[in-house]
């Protein structure tokens, strides 16, 4: 084949010159640009991976990787990561690097503080470690519901309904005096979190707060005032017609001395340094699982970057078909309908460890059931309607973006047919490995 040679003629005009001069100068910064943004993705990756892995095994390490992160990273993000990934592991050891995250300057890692110290000093977990909650915990969060963002407001808030205990009842709802009136989405969502915190320490006192509520004109802080209240009197019925006094808390918890499942033991991860790579370079894909069931499709978008060791497990499964001609079950009681157990598979079965994280269980969230502080694998739910009580409490790890009418109509003895999974990869958004 002759070889064909171009010959460009090193005769320019001036005009022409101008021309490939501006063209250059728009084309090199470009260029260098797109060079950093890709050096700092990967930055970000190997930051994102290197938490899964510790985050998965439950430990910190022994070296200074989270408080160099988490108080010393220029990137919010990353320090975010941090942030939720201490409140997983649930080492107390971590309370002082928490503690100073929210005195940062960004909102939204005092935010992920914030939870991640409501996730560690949770009450379940504090008596599970047959261990005394930080007294300093309540006083942190006290301090944030006077933060000037109302993100890390809720997230403060949230942590108390946790850690906190009836005494502090009466200071919340001084705090809450002045926020009956809700003129923004961001103001209803605040009350509806503190709404929450008041029935998960089932204070009677908090009853005529809850009462006054109802002159709001919202049906969603009606409904979950009025929850509230019946949540907190028949704790208090309950309470009295056993003599004993009500105990603050969501659950039971495991008597003292007995092995603390909602700690699982450091080292027991299944994330390897592969695995993390490739979880990391795939955290920015839109993932979409395709439920096909017996009354119709269900498109959900999987949070990969929220959850992702958990999004990978059910991904893994759905590929080998493990979901196939699995039944559904119905909960009347707590608004959701239950997919998946796939007692036919018991060598395919996977547990892992909570991803619990910020996203709030809205009506056609995706979760998995948590058991002892971890999370199977094989069980996912969809929320019918709002769910405040798993927020922090559950994984959730996906939303319903197409079908949710299918959703409404399924009921005991339907069926998934099958589940198959969609990457839209963005390449120009981050750097894979």
């Amino acid at each position: 084949m002759p070889f064909i040679t171009l010959r460009l003629s090193t005769r320019r005009t001036p005009a022409v010159r101008r021309e490939l001069l501006i063209i250059l100068l728009l084309i090199l910064p470009l260029a260098a640009c797109g060079g950093r943004k890709s050096r700092k993705a990967l930055e970000k990756n190997r930051y994102f991976a290197e938490i899964v892995k510790r985050e998965d095994a439950r430990r910190i390490g022994d070296d200074a990787f989270f408080r160099d992160n988490l108080l010393g990273n220029r990137d919010p993000e990353v320090q975010g990561w941090c942030a939720i990934a201490l409140g997983r592991i649930a080492d107390p050891r971590a309370l002082p690097l928490l503690y100073g995250a929210l005195h940062g300057e960004d909102s939204g890692v005092r935010a992920a503080a914030a939870f991640a110290i409501g996730e560690m000093e949770d009450r379940e977990l504090v008596d599970a470690r047959c261990s005394s909650a930080d007294p300093r915990a309540v006083l942190e969060l006290f301090r944030l519901l006077d933060d000037p963002s109302i993100s890390v407001r809720m997230r403060a808030i949230e942590a108390l309904g946790k850690i906190g205990s009836r005494s502090d009842t009466a200071d919340i709802l001084r705090r809450l005096e002045h926020t009956t009136c809700c003129v923004s989405a961001f103001d209803r969502a605040f009350l509806g979190t503190a709404i929450t915190t008041l029935a998960r320490l089932q204070d009677p006192s908090a009853i005529p707060f809850l009462e006054q509520l109802n002159s709001i004109r919202d049906p969603e802080i009606q409904r979950s005032a009025m929850e509230a209240r019946t949540h907190i009197r028949s704790e208090a019925d309950a309470a009295r017609s056993a003599n004993t006094p009500a105990k603050p808390g969501v659950a039971p918890v495991a008597p003292c001395g007995a092995k603390a499942q909602a700690e699982p033991a450091p080292g027991t991860g299944y994330v390897t340094d592969a695995v993390a790579i490739a979880l990391a370079a795939s955290r920015k894909n839109s993932t979409i699982a395709r439920v096909e069931t017996t009354r119709g499709t269900i498109e959900i978008e999987l949070f990969r970057e929220q959850a992702p060791v958990t999004v990978e497990q059910f991904v893994s499964m759905a590929r080998r078909g493990v979901f196939d001609g699995t039944g559904f079950t119905k909960s009347s009681t707590s608004g959701t309908i239950e997919g998946g157990n796939p007692v036919e598979w018991p060598g395919l079965r996977r547990t892992v460890h909570s991803e619990v994280n910020m996203r709030p269980f809205e009506r056609g969230r995706v979760g998995m059931a948590v058991s002892g502080g971890s999370s199977d694998a094989g069980r996912f739910f969809i929320t019918l309607e709002p769910q405040p009580y798993l927020d922090g409490i559950n994984t959730c790890f996906g939303h319903v973006v197409s079908g949710m009418q299918i959703v409404d109509r399924l009921a005991p003895g339907d069926r998934i047919r099958r589940i198959t999974i969609k990457e839209k990869i963005h390449f120009h958004d981050y750097q894979r490995y």
